[in-house]
């Protein structure tokens, strides 16, 4: 069976629905506020009319007793009544001006009774309706009421001034009263009309709140039905999303390799049951990476993408393929008879994905490496078939490509200890088993330390401490060297730094730039940042290059060891008189040291030939005012001969070993003056 599932079509998020269901819902709730804050005011408005038409009454009532009596404290009265009265006029008044001050309206509001807290929705209310024809029928009869108002304080003004007059008319106090009576009567139908369009907007501010909510419920039920199923289904979407990409691989949509090891072990599980056979087929591209680099990781990812299809299509039904990542494929067939149909099946695989392939309108023509393992001749579990075939598989490439290999127990030992070392190397920079060797260099003529090489080793926790020839040229290979040189720039310049602040100021330090790193673009920014970090004076820092990676491309090294230089560093051409250097590139290059390498200097004094290319050498060197470094020195005879040449610097075991980091403080400290004299001397 092909686990190979397409992904699932991603659906419209249903978020966007929640917020359209969110804006509806404060919409909602903003215009319940609004009618609620209005039906206040209006109730606001009648209480307030409730307390003017009691206070007019009483006003009346007030003025009548103290026509009766002429009792002053009845005409005190009165005009408390009549100050409610006043409040509610002066209120309005103020609220009829183009740009009216609240704080008036709301002192001639709380005047006439009204409770502060509903002043504010009473101006608004106004203000804000004073246009509709139900504000306008109550501002018609509040102006009607306080006309009347006015008269009935005319009333009792003229009243108090009979009564006190020492002589009143009995006549024209009946007259004031009647007067007063009229008012009263003419009052309540006013104050009717004022209730009756306050009442009248309440009612229809009350309809129109309850068919907004009764037509908003149940729309807003089934919104929240609809938005409920499609909440549930996005997530059920989104589980199987994410349980798609936790076992398949995401460009090819093929099975994992997670997936594939569940599967292979349910499949071994099976056929151990039954003892019937099943084969692992690894399968690589060939030259993958060339095609990646020409044509651009796009088009890279599109041709496995057509690869994984083919796979899917030419499988059989009880064919699980997977991509392992990279180039890398795996297919896993079930119940075969023999050994002959696990190779039919193979030659048809390797047949249809060699057929030409259409990659960005043109053909491109790939072959294809398979490494073949048998359950249970070749392994009884899942991670040892999918190893065994995968060392299969390296062999396949290494006799030529284009071919199939079965596995066998005594092909290619060396490959997969390659293929373990890989693995540890990978792991060995988290894990912290990396260390730093410093090897010192000796100025010849004083024979004192000038300097130290940092030398990256390797402590493997089960090898023990690997050659540098071992582990350096995989790292090169797989990219390992760039993130593995940062943290030898880094240690090395906090280290030196540290030893410098021990006063030992006068220490430099040098290390090896890879090819990689050369010619990484972030390699300066980078670089910048280490410095800084450390504190070190850039000066002290020197990069070693060899001679075939800046001769590889003249014109651009230039640039790029012009960007080095411009960061501060010093540069050396390291194993100098093993390439092809042009001496016109040689002077173009902004370099400060020429290193010669150990092998012209391993046969010096016995073989003349060396000692002539040596001495051209630090001539040359000298002529373009260069320092020069003499590596592998292992003799007196070799470091008198550098010394008769003028040669300035040495480093080699007949000097110092490569010392690990916790001996380095001492032989710094000492600067091996004592023997620093005797190399001088030539003793």
């Amino acid at each position: 069976m092909i686990l190979a599932d397409k992904c699932p079509a991603r659906k419209n998020s249903p978020f966007a629905i929640i917020w359209i269901f969110a804006a509806i819902v404060l919409c909602l709730l903003v215009l319940a506020d609004f009618s609620l804050g209005l039906l206040s005011s209006m109730r606001a408005y009648v209480g307030a009319e409730s307390l003017w038409s009691k206070s007019q009454k009483d006003a009346v009532f007030h003025l009548q007793q103290y026509a009766a009596k002429g009792a002053p404290e009845d005409l005190r009265r009165f005009r408390a009544e009549m100050d409610v009265l006043i409040g509610d006029h002066e209120a309005r008044i103020e609220m009829n001006e183009p740009h009216p001050d609240f704080e008036v309206v709301r002192q001639g509001f709380v005047r006439g009774g009204v409770h502060g807290d509903d002043v504010r929705g009473m101006f608004m209310v106004y203000r804000s309706f004073e246009r509709t024809e139900f504000m306008q029928r109550a501002t018609r009869a509040w102006i009607s009421a306080d006309r009347y108002m006015a008269q009935l304080n005319d009333d009792g003004t003229r009243l108090q001034r009979e009564i006190e007059s020492g002589s009143p008319d009995a006549p024209r106090i009946q007259a004031i009263l009647a007067d007063v009576l009229e008012i009263n009567e003419e009052l309540t139908p006013v104050e009717k009309e004022f209730v009756d369009a306050l009442s009248d907007a309440s009612r229809m501010t009350y309809r129109m709140l309850r068919a907004i909510m009764f037509g908003a419920t149940p729309g807003l039920l089934l919104f929240g039905i609809v938005l409920t199923l499609l909440i549930l289904r996005h997530r059920k979407l989104t589980e199987d999303r994410v349980n798609h990409i936790a076992w398949h691989d995401d460009l090819t949509s093929l099975p994992n390799r997670l997936m594939l090891s569940q599967t292979l072990d349910q499949a071994v599980s099976l056929h151990s049951r039954s003892c019937t056979r099943l084969a692992v087929l690894s399968m690589g591209v060939d030259r993958f990476k060339v095609i990646n680099d020409s044509l651009g990781r796009e088009l890279g990812d599109a041709l496995l993408q057509q690869i994984a299809t083919r796979l899917r299509r030419y499988s059989r039904a009880d064919t699980t393929v997977a991509r392992m990542g990279g180039d890398e494929f795996v297919a896993l067939l079930e119940n075969q008879e023999d050994v002959m149909s696990v190779a039919s099946c193979a030659q048809r695989l390797a047949e249809q994905l060699g057929a030409p392939y259409v990659i960005g309108g043109r053909d491109c023509h790939v072959t294809i490496s398979i490494g073949i393992s048998i359950f249970p001749s070749d392994g009884i579990d899942s991670q040892s078939l999918l190893k065994a075939a995968d060392v299969a598989m390296y062999r396949a490439k290494e006799t030529g490509r284009n071919n199939c290999q079965y596995y066998s127990p005594t092909m290619n030992v060396h490959t997969a200890d390659g293929l373990e070392l890989e693995s540890d190397l990978r792991h060995a920079l988290q894990r912290d088993e990396f260390l730093l060797y410093y090897q010192p260099k000796v100025d010849i003529r004083t024979g004192l330390i000038t300097g130290v090489e940092a030398l990256l080793r390797w402590k493997h926790p089960r090898r023990g401490l690997v050659a540098p020839s071992q582990f350096i040229p995989l790292a090169e290979e797989t990219g390992l060297i760039v993130p593995i040189g940062e943290w030898v720039l880094a240690t090395a310049c906090a280290r030196i730094k540290s030893w410098q602040d021990l006063g030992l100021t006068q220490l430099n330090v040098a290390v090896n730039l890879s090819a990689r790193q050369f010619a990484d673009p972030m390699l300066g920014s980078r670089l910048t940042q280490i410095i800084r970090a450390s504190g070190l004076d850039p000066w002290r820092l020197e990069l070693e290059i060899t001679e075939s990676v800046v001769m590889s491309n003249g014109e651009l090294t230039v640039a790029a060891l012009e960007k080095l230089k411009a960061i501060g560093v010093r540069i050396a051409i390291d194993d100098f008189g093993t390439g092809y250097s042009s001496l016109s590139y040689l002077k173009r290059f902004p370099i400060d040291t020429l290193k010669i390498d150990r092998s012209f200097i391993r046969d010096i004094p016995m073989d003349a030939g060396d000692k002539k290319i040596t001495r051209a050498i630090i001539a040359m060197a000298h002529s373009f005012k260069l320092s020069v470094v003499a590596e592998g020195v292992e003799t007196a005879e070799q470091l008198a001969f550098l010394r008769t040449q003028r040669c300035d610097v040495a480093q080699g075991f007949f000097l110092y070993r490569p010392l690990p980091e916790d001996e380095v403080a001492g032989a710094l400290q000492l600067n091996r003056l004592d023997h620093g004299v005797a190399v001088a001397s030539g003793a």
